[in-house]
């Protein structure tokens, strides 16, 4: 039985996906806190880590949410 260079590559490709997302579990992102300076549309497109930016802007979003209600 000989082995199809597809399935090799399929299954590296399935191994190395594997190993990076099991390293993403396990990180915890460093997110800045919701300041003045760090809630500008540029201070957020800086952060490049998706899952940090996404969180910076959801604490923006809370913190002038609650700004105005005051």
């Amino acid at each position: 039985m000989k082995i199809q260079p597809g399935t090799v590559m399929a299954v590296v490709a399935a191994l190395l996906l594997s190993a990076w997302a099991w390293r993403q579990l396990g990180r915890t992102p460093q997110v800045p806190a919701a300041s003045a300076a760090n809630c500008s549309q540029e201070a957020i497109r800086a952060v490049s880590d998706p899952v940090a930016r996404s969180i910076l802007a959801s604490r923006c979003a809370k913190r002038a949410d609650h700004s105005e209600q005051k």
